[in-house]
């Protein structure tokens, strides 16, 4: 697979696109610094916001630029930034077949798992879309993937990447991008200290077979 990162300048984007929720099922917040309320259908977004979930719950965000982000129970997702150039007419953010406008993006994903498809980036000319997690990020200009965190109050836990349809890379915390095969779930084994913060990835135990009697 040819590498997804175009050699161009990143554009100039001094706008922030507008990200709404499209649907929510049980409850959703919303926190803007020291601000936290209940989230609503249709509601618009800020860029930096964090968003969570309740258990049992789920919560659809769609960005105008096309891509529609889906947390699932008990999770907690950053819109780290979201630039877009200006764009013109009245199709549905949901409806949108590639994006209208190059844009920028970059998500990270706190705790919990997200669902996230995005529609065809102009990424010749500089759009690109980013999603940030303990193991590493995630990049691609098309597709739909799947990723998962898990951690326990002692700092273990584990992370996956499932890549559905689509291209994707990622780039492992102190590694290289390398693109992500689809249909096979990537997971690693995290370990992360609670003083400084840094992390370590691990490879998966294997599953091994029952001993014979």
């Amino acid at each position: 697979m040819a590498c997804l990162h175009a050699q161009t300048s990143e554009p100039d984007l001094p706008r922030p696109g507008t990200v709404l929720t499209a649907d929510i099922a049980g409850s959703a917040t919303v926190t803007n610094g020291d601000q936290r309320k209940p989230l609503k259908v249709d509601e618009r977004i800020r860029i930096g916001a964090t968003v969570s979930t309740g258990r049992r719950s789920m919560l659809t965000l769609v960005l105008s630029n096309g891509a529609k982000v889906q947390l699932g129970s008990d999770t907690e997702l950053e819109i780290e930034e979201f630039g877009q150039a200006p764009q013109s007419g009245t199709t549905k953010f949901a409806d949108l077949k590639e994006e209208p406008t190059i844009s920028r993006t970059r998500l990270r994903l706190i705790r919990g798992d997200v669902q996230i498809t995005v529609k065809p980036l102009k990424a010749s000319r500089g759009s690109s879309f980013l999603l940030a997690l303990l193991a590493g990020t995630v990049r691609t200009r098309e597709g739909t993937f799947r990723a998962m965190i898990e951690m326990s109050d002692l700092g273990l836990g584990v992370c996956s990447i499932d890549l559905q349809n689509g291209m994707a890379e990622f780039e492992p915390a102190g590694g290289a991008f390398a693109p992500i095969p689809t249909g096979r779930k990537l997971s690693f084994a995290i370990e992360q200290d609670k003083r400084t913060g840094a992390v370590k990835l691990g490879e998966m135990p294997k599953a091994t077979a029952p001993a014979k009697k």
